[in-house]
């Protein structure tokens, strides 16, 4: 079935890639960033090897202090840059920054099938374990003595390294019930044996979800500070994200056959769409509360940015209730968060400790996440300079 893929806040699909100053321009009066190509700049200077050695000289002199925009105009070099996009952010406080680069192929930026399938498994398996746990107190006890366990690190040269034995073990604990729920079944979880499963036998292995269509930079993106809240240091890193209300569109099917029965776990029953699409929206509101209760919280925004901010979140509540509800085709949703800065709480299955063990969720807490000091974890979250969380959309049915 095809969707119609809608940014509800702003999102950033990294490639792992910097753009540096040395492959961008930038218009002050216009607020715009030209993206070149170095390698054709080089291209465009084989035949003056003079002026290639001024650059090179260029950039060992000022590797941060100058752009490319400038050299190339101080040459009168007339090269067309691969993409120019707005930019709303500080471009240089003493020194030019870099650009996280989002994600694209061939110059054209699209939203990976392996990013949404991600979305939903996480948000699947947080469903599947609630469901459970409801069910049998035994699983859940069992569940929550060996999240326990992994606090308990006696050999350790000093508390960095606790905390990396810590994540260590945390990590492996998340495999071993994720091999549970998507592979072998909660009839391993009592096996002294078990570790973990053959991923040739997870249930998500028919989940099928193509890349979106390709969209010109142009079209879709945007450079924007971001900046966190809740933190002692204040940084702000530039980054291309996909604006809000754009759209792309994906085809996402699950060709079922009975025969499957014999091959998964019993929670091969959560492989249809009104299923997966409740554990979307279930997550999702879970994610949504949290973060509202945690900007009720803080006092470092202005009442009126919290305010505003929390109403957003509380409409995007609503859409996950409708796709709850709905008997409407066309109000089918499913309601993500994807990307970088989407937090802690929406990529781990902390989340749903929070709810079953809050006492133990927060003496975890400080171990799993990688910044802060060891006694004094930061409760961050990431906005950008327009006073918006990352990373929400909404797959809608295309129903013609």
């Amino acid at each position: 079935m095809k969707y119609t893929l809608t940014t509800l806040s702003p999102i950033h699909i990294g490639n792992g890639d910097q753009i540096s100053n040395w492959s961008y321009g930038y218009d002050e009066k216009e607020k715009l960033i030209s993206v070149y190509d170095f390698d054709k700049v080089v291209k465009a200077l084989k035949n003056n090897p003079q002026r290639l050695l001024n650059l090179s000289a260029e950039i060992e002199r000022n590797p941060l202090n100058k752009s490319l925009g400038k050299i190339l105009k101080n040459y009168n070099l007339n090269l067309n840059p691969e993409y120019k996009i707005k930019i709303r952010g500080e471009i240089k406080n003493r020194r030019y920054k870099h650009i996280w680069e989002f994600i694209k192929e061939n110059g054209k930026v699209y939203i990976p099938g392996t990013e949404i399938k991600g979305a939903i498994r996480t948000a699947l398996f947080y469903k599947i374990l609630k469901d459970k746990f409801k069910e049998n107190t035994k699983l859940k006890e069992q569940f929550l003595k060996e999240y326990e366990k992994c606090l308990d690190v006696k050999n350790y040269r000093d508390d960095k390294d606790r905390k990396k034995q810590i994540q260590k073990k945390f990590s492996n604990l998340e495999k071993r019930w994720e091999s549970i729920v998507f592979r072998a079944g909660f009839e391993k979880v009592f096996d002294k044996e078990f570790k973990f499963e053959d991923a040739k036998k997870d249930i998500l292995k028919i989940l099928l979800i193509s890349d979106s269509n390709f969209k010109n930079p142009e079209e879709v993106l945007e450079v924007k500070d971001i900046t966190p809240i809740g933190v002692s240091k204040k940084f702000k890193d530039l980054h291309e994200i996909v604006k809000t209300s754009s759209k792309f569109y994906i085809d996402m099917r699950i060709p079922f056959q009975n025969e499957y029965k014999e091959i998964f776990p019993e929670t091969y029953k959560y492989l249809g769409m009104k299923k997966l699409r409740e554990a979307c929206s279930d997550f999702a509101i879970s994610l949504l509360e949290a973060d509202i209760e945690y900007l009720k919280k803080t006092e470092e925004l202005e009442p009126k940015i919290k305010s505003e901010i929390i109403k957003r979140l509380e409409q995007r509540k609503e859409i996950a209730q409708i796709a709850i509800e709905t008997q409407d085709p066309q109000k089918k949703y499913f309601l993500l968060r994807l990307g970088k800065h989407q937090g802690f709480l929406s990529t781990t299955i902390n989340l749903l400790v929070k709810e079953l063990d809050s006492d133990l969720y927060s003496k975890a807490y400080k171990y799993l996440v990688h910044i802060g000091y060891p006694e004094f974890p930061n409760k961050s979250r990431k906005i950008t300079i327009d006073n918006e969380l990352l990373g929400w959309c909404v797959l809608i049915p295309k129903t013609t």
